[in-house]
């Protein structure tokens, strides 16, 4: 019987919205969001199926402002009710969230068994990850120590190896390659989108990505004849291998699919891997005053098919939906030739977000490249498109001339006979194409940017900077006539994506290595227990003898449940496989001990008077009694060092001064410790207390005769 990969779960649609749980819990990686549940989130019209009943549209609130004390900016966070241990996973997305400050959207995966709080045993993995105005997709993988992903096998760019929790929690991770120029955020969508594939099998992980016109066949008729991923080439990330078996390290792991902001992610590298702290001092302030810059944040799915690999059986096609003409000719086609007898199971028609009106001779415009430089649609920016510069302004101008005069640079935009360059899109943000619509003057077949201002403000002089600045090449280099554009018109972008840098490490969604410790709270269940240690100090009452006393406290700490005990119930293979993965039974808790130097009467080991001593911090700082708690209770000493373990009793009330320390106690909640009331040692004899008695009374009666 043949064998190849059949399909076993296809989400799109209504289908898609059933089958997964919108999570409404305080977000794990401490962003600055509001996760909707579904009803709230329809009302709010975050989430909805398209036109064609076949995608899902998961956007963000884009209307309303926020406080940044305030718990966030509504999104959805959707997770899949189905779990996996291995499969062919392919995604179809015709948009991402653009690459806008404040942002972190993700396509991902990990075991959300018992509501994640095993993370991370069954591991993360990050199919779709970016921030800010990242350019290329990050690829990264999260589990239980002792996981190193491989070093050859795959096109990307290798960040850390290493999968095990670490400083900083980002894991083992890839940059897509150089090459691939519209991996993520507005190059993606300027793409029209494209594919992500995840093939997991018991010998590693490999991911790829295909934008929309380089999708394989067996991809789009791949529920028909079945994808054939040994055809794809090498894989942009590889997960797994020799140094990190998947069945030990990744397994019942749930698809999700959200936006957050700032966090973990955005919010730390905020101006540091960006120049988004140009827009605004901190992440949570910018995504709460400017609900504007997320119109372009949103998700559109069309599927996410899985595919399980063993004899191929007669397939069940999901019903097709009616595909949906468009008055508009896509410059990219969204299909390949069909095998012959063979009708596409997707044929939703997709209308590329390249594709910029036609002109009424039915000729396309914008070629989707020029020179290496790759279109990414239409900008505005209400701050006036700040990091871009003025380069030339003839009326000649099209979008082949402005990248030709900005060759070099990042970013090449064009509004009607002027060119702007940049290095970093800083404030502009990626807006519908249809709004960018000024034929350019040098071709008419091209757009050239265009207007978001009202009728009255085109009047002004300001917006119009082709007669007010008349430019050419040979100006370049002149300062004179570089200048912001003005606030209120649109860009036509271009960018060179082959010089873009690799997006940093991504920290962990699904929890932090410090979740694996009872010390920090993961359902925030306080638990109090009491602790004792013996130490060993100069016997208040004989400074010629050492001796054994017990401090006993209370300490109060937040216990997160997770045992190792119930982790190997739970997951008995995994310990009999990975003997590195280790949990700590109970809270690591301890009474905070110091070094403390005290003198005595030759009570030291070869008759030294001064001795170091290694006593609870509390027993130092305070001046103790014997009528408070009894927590301090001398012990008969079993040492075979100091022979010597004779002391006499104290009185009940009598005050022991201890010498004064520095350090506070670490633990707030410690009771007082105090010395008890000790019962007599049988070598100590009765005329021993009267003479102790008699020269105390005494020394105090002498005392106040002398005064």
């Amino acid at each position: 019987m043949t064998t190849g990969y059949s399909l076993t779960n296809h989400y799109g649609g209504q289908g898609l919205l059933d089958s997964f749980s919108f999570f409404t819990g305080i977000d794990p990686s401490h962003g600055f969001v509001d996760y909707q549940s579904k009803e709230d989130a329809l009302e709010k019209n975050l989430v909805s199926i398209g036109h064609d009943f076949n995608n899902v549209i998961l956007g963000v609130d884009s209307n309303n402002t926020y406080s940044a004390s305030d718990k966030g900016r509504p999104s959805v966070r959707l997770t899949s009710h189905d779990t996996f241990s291995h499969g062919l996973f392919i995604a179809d997305f015709h948009h991402m969230p653009a690459s806008t400050c404040g942002t972190w959207p993700s396509f991902w995966a990990f075991n959300n068994q018992h509501d994640g709080t095993d993370w991370p045993l069954g591991g993360e993995l990050e199919i779709i990850e970016g921030a800010n105005t990242a350019e290329r997709n990050l690829f990264s993988a999260h589990t239980t120590e002792g996981c190193h992903s491989p070093i050859t096998g795959f096109s990307g760019k290798q960040g850390s190896a290493n999968c095990s929790p670490s400083h900083g929690n980002i894991g083992c991770n890839y940059a897509s390659p150089p090459s691939d120029t519209t991996s993520y955020g507005d190059s993606f969508n300027a793409e029209g989108g494209g594919v992500y594939a995840l093939k997991w099998d018991s010998e590693d992980l490999k991911l790829w990505h295909f934008p929309r016109s380089a999708i394989p066949d067996d991809i789009t008729y791949g529920h028909v004849v079945g994808p054939d991923p040994s055809s794809w080439g090498p894989p942009h990330a590889i997960f797994g291998g020799s140094s990190c078996k998947p069945e030990n390290y990744f397994f019942n792991m749930s698809l999700v699919i959200n936006t957050n902001f700032c966090g973990d992610y955005a919010g730390n590298i905020w101006g540091k891997a960006d120049q988004c702290n140009q827009l605004a001092p901190t992440c949570e302030e910018f995504v709460a005053n400017n609900p504007h810059s997320f119109q372009e944040a949103y998700w559109d799915i069309n599927y996410i098919d899985v595919y399980q690999y063993g004899p191929l059986t007669n397939m069940t096609v999901p019903p097709l939906s009616p595909s949906v003409s468009s008055s508009v000719t896509p410059s990219i086609s969204s299909t390949t030739p069909a095998p012959s007898g063979v009708t596409p199971t997707f044929t939703r028609t997709i209308t590329l977000s390249t594709v910029l009106p036609v002109e009424t001779d039915g000729s396309m415009v914008d070629p989707s490249t020029i020179d290496g430089y790759t279109l990414l649609g239409c900008f505005e920016s209400g701050a006036g498109h700040e990091s871009f510069s003025q380069i030339s302004s003839h009326p000649g101008m099209d979008n082949g001339a402005c990248v030709a005069a900005c060759t070099g640079r990042k970013y090449a935009g064009v509004y009607d006979q002027t060119c702007y360059c940049a290095d970093t899109l800083g404030p502009s943000t990626a807006v519908e194409n249809a709004m960018c619509d000024t034929p350019c003057k040098g071709n008419d077949n091209q757009v050239c940017g265009g207007s978001a201002a009202s009728p009255e403000q085109l009047e002004s002089s300001d917006f119009k900077i082709n007669s007010a600045h008349k430019t050419n090449t040979s100006d370049l280099t002149s300062q004179n006539h570089r200048r912001h554009s003005p606030a209120g018109i649109l860009l036509t972008v271009y960018s060179n994506f082959e010089t873009a840098r690799a997006p940093p490490g991504a920290p962990a969604m699904g929890g932090s290595p410090m979740d694996l410790y009872p010390t920090v709270p993961a359902h925030n269940v306080s638990v109090t227990t009491a602790l004792t240690v013996t130490y060993t100090t100069v016997c208040s009452t004989n400074p010629a003898t050492l001796v054994e006393v017990e401090y006993a406290t209370t300490v109060t700490y937040e216990d997160c449940g997770c045992t190792a005990s119930k982790h190997k119930t739970d997951h008995p293979a995994i310990y009999s496989m990975n003997a590195t993965t280790t949990l700590p039974t109970t809270a690591i808790t301890t009474v905070p001990m110091t070094t403390h130097i005290e003198s005595c009467r030759a009570c030291g080991p070869h008759g030294e008077s001064i001795v170091t001593l290694t006593v609870p911090e509390a027993v130092v700082t305070e001046v103790v009694t014997s009528i408070a708690v009894h927590t301090v209770v001398p012990v008969i000493s079993n040492s075979t060092t100091y022979t010597s373990t004779t002391y006499t009793p104290l009185a009940p009330g009598t005050v022991v001064p201890l010498p004064p320390h520095p350090k506070p106690s670490a633990y707030p909640g410690n009771t007082m410790p105090v010395v008890a009331a000790a019962p007599p040692s049988k070598s100590t004899s009765f005329l021993e207390v009267i003479g102790w008695g008699i020269a105390l009374w005494f020394g105090i009666f002498g005392f106040m005769l002398v005064l």
